[in-house]
């Protein structure tokens, strides 16, 4: 029996995915759902199981997104490094002591994303989160419950993929 070209198992077996071999209408919902696919991957809904989310996870992990997301965390430590104790007028408050402390922890994650070894779609949405979450990131608010490396560390183990992932995603 042939398979259906837009179920879940044929997207994450189509390396191009993420591209033109997906149907616009598929393409289309993802983008627009994005963020509730994101969600659901980050809550351990197993990311294979529609084809929605398995397109998700293979925009995920990408490489184009991995080195955007490590481009972001060097970027960060290296505007930290830079900018010093001077006051600094941005819109953005990095919490500056916290990433001095991480410093290394991140630039480790960076080159963690920025390496050739699968990674797991959970791992991505967390470190999208670590990134860009002024409220819940402890880059950004100085009252965060974890510290820099205590997330970078959360990010890193959900990052590791088991032989099931790697089937899925690599294969």
């Amino acid at each position: 029996m042939k398979e259906k070209t837009d179920s879940p198992e044929a997207l994450m077996r189509d390396r191009r995915a993420t591209a033109v071999s997906a149907p616009l209408a598929l393409r289309l919902s993802v983008y627009l759902t994005r963020a509730r696919l994101d969600r659901q991957i980050k809550s351990g809904l197993p990311w294979h199981a529609t084809a929605e989310l398995a397109l998700r996870a293979r925009q995920l992990i990408d490489p184009r997104t991995r080195q955007r997301l490590a481009s972001g965390l060097r970027g960060t430590v290296e505007w930290v490094d830079w900018i010093g104790s001077r006051p600094s007028f941005s819109a953005v408050m990095i919490e500056r002591y916290g990433v001095r402390a991480g410093r290394e922890a991140l630039l480790g994650l960076a080159e963690r994303l920025d390496g050739p070894d699968p990674v797991c779609p959970r791992g991505i949405v967390l470190a999208q989160i670590l990134l860009t979450d002024g409220c819940v990131s402890p880059l950004f608010s100085r009252h965060c419950e974890r510290t820099v490396v205590e997330a970078v560390w959360e990010v890193a183990d959900a990052l590791e993929v088991g032989d099931q992932t790697v089937e899925y995603l690599y294969s």
